[in-house]
């Protein structure tokens, strides 16, 4: 992002506004060579999440350009593996949660997004918590249209919002830090629309998740099995990716 704008955004910040659209936003190339940039050579991680009120359930998650495995870990082990927002193969019979992580950096994001319902047209400056952060999709206020907020310099994801059947979910990320050349965060937490799920990541690795065997269809046929305690069953019933609009 020029540093022209960097200026600019900082006296607008220190005046306490958000700055619209009009004002010096970057356009659509910008944002998809700013995310080139910093996370173009991310094609697969590992990670592992936590969740503080739920001690001794983890959820290990390998992810590469839209497939995925899960093993959940709890009173009970559960493992399943998928496709972007399905479930291919799962070793439970009541159905498998799917996981936060998965809207966090997805394949090629400014179409992505585009496709969830994000009004790339609309953008702004303002801030995220204590972050500057660019604004798409929604004008600062705004708590129901899909969105999407970026670090203005870093371009780390700090919030994803999308329609879920008549409500809305939300998805933020925090805390963020380098592994293997690239930032990811370290906290996430989930609105389902009047529930909030927090969790914590650890990152395993990155850019080492790509071999074909992680992802057979039949990896999860793997005894023991049995469906953990919560919020494996929150996710499961609540939790949903976004549908292309």
């Amino acid at each position: 992002m020029p540093k022209l704008i960097s200026l600019f955004l900082g006296f607008a910040l220190l005046g306490g506004f958000a700055l619209p659209a009009a004002a010096f936003t970057p356009d659509n190339g910008e944002i998809s060579r700013l995310m080139q940039r910093h996370y173009g050579g991310l094609t697969s991680w590992e990670a592992v999440m936590t969740f503080p009120e739920q001690p001794g359930v983890s959820a290990h998650v390998w992810h590469s350009r839209g497939r995925w495995r899960q093993e959940w870990q709890g009173e009970g082990a559960a493992r399943a593996v998928g496709v972007n927002g399905r479930v291919v193969a799962a070793c439970t019979q009541q159905g498998f949660p799917l996981s936060p992580l998965f809207v966090w950096l997805p394949p090629s994001p400014v179409a992505t997004w585009q496709s969830w319902g994000v009004g790339i047209a609309s953008r702004s400056f303002g801030f995220c918590g204590d972050a500057p952060c660019l604004m798409l999709g929604a004008e600062p206020g705004d708590e129901v249209s899909p969105a999407v907020h970026l670090h203005n310099e870093s371009g780390t994801p700090l919030l994803v919002r999308y329609r879920s059947g008549p409500g809305v979910i939300t998805v933020r990320f925090g805390e963020y830090r380098t592994v293997g050349g690239f930032q990811v965060p370290q906290r996430l937490s989930v609105d389902l629309g009047g529930t909030t799920l927090e969790a914590r990541v650890e990152w395993i690795a990155v850019n080492r998740a790509d071999s074909d065997s992680l992802y057979a269809l039949d990896t999860p046929d793997v005894a023991p099995c049995a469906e953990p305690p919560a919020p494996f069953g929150l996710l499961r019933d609540s939790f949903r990716t976004p549908t292309l609009e």
